[in-house]
C-alpha cells in the first residue's frame, strides 16, 4: 500500500511554481516557497501557477487621441501571478488571466489616449503614458492575483484609410526635392555649354 499510495501523496513545488491544493475542487492550501509536500492521495490535487513573468499580448486597437485623431497602438504588458490562490479562484488558467487582465489595460490604454494629442503619442509621451497605463492597470489586476510589471507599446499606426494619404504625401514631397535637383542640374548644364 505504501508503495501505491506513496508517490501519489508527496509532490514538489520547484523555485519557479507556487501551487494550490484543492481538496474536491476547493482551495485548501497555497504553496508558494520551493519544497516536498505532502497531500492526501486520490482527494487532494495540486494546480501548479509559473511565479515567472509572463507575456499578455493584446491586438491592435484604434484609438481616439484628444484632438479626435485615430490612431492603431498594439501594446503588450508583462505581468506575474502575485496571489495563487485569488489567481486560482478569479481565473483558474493562463488563457483566464489574459482574458481577464486585456481588457483592463485596454481601458486604461484607452482613457490615457483620449487625454493626449496625436503628435504627443507618436513622439514625445510615449514612456510616460505607458507609466500610466500600468498604475492604472494595477489595482484592478490585483483583485485577479495578477500583478503588471509593465506596459509597452510595439507600434503606432495610422488607419489605413490615413496610411495611403501620408504615403501620397511623402512622395510628392520627395518628387518635389527631386525636381528641384533635377532643375538646378539642367540649369548649370545649360550654363556650362552657353
Amino acid at each position: 500500500v505504501a508503495g501505491i499510495v506513496g508517490p501519489r501523496a508527496l509532490f514538489v513545488v520547484d523555485e519557479t511554481q507556487s501551487a494550490i491544493i484543492t481538496r474536491f475542487g476547493e482551495p485548501r492550501k497555497s504553496l508558494d516557497k520551493p519544497g516536498l509536500y505532502f497531500k492526501t492521495p486520490f482527494v487532494e490535487t495540486v494546480t501548479y501557477f509559473d511565479k515567472r513573468r509572463t507575456l499578455f499580448d493584446a491586438p491592435p486597437e484604434g484609438l481616439l487621441t484628444s484632438d479626435k485623431k485615430r490612431l492603431v497602438i498594439d501594446i503588450y504588458a508583462i505581468g506575474r501571478v502575485s496571489n495563487p490562490l485569488t489567481f486560482f479562484q478569479k481565473v483558474r488558467t493562463a488563457q483566464g488571466a489574459v482574458n481577464a487582465s486585456l481588457p483592463i489595460i485596454a481601458a486604461s490604454l484607452r482613457s490615457e489616449i483620449a487625454q493626449d494629442q496625436q503628435s504627443e503619442i507618436v513622439r514625445t509621451n510615449r514612456e510616460e503614458i505607458m507609466g500610466k497605463v500600468t498604475g492604472a492597470s494595477t489595482s484592478p489586476l490585483r483583485e485577479f492575483g495578477i500583478a503588471v510589471v509593465d506596459v509597452r507599446v510595439k507600434r503606432v499606426d495610422f488607419p489605413a484609410e490615413i496610411q495611403t494619404s501620408i504615403y501620397d504625401r511623402m512622395r510628392a514631397e520627395r518628387k518635389r526635392i527631386a525636381d528641384g535637383f533635377r532643375a538646378e542640374g539642367e540649369q548649370r548644364s545649360l550654363e556650362i555649354r552657353a
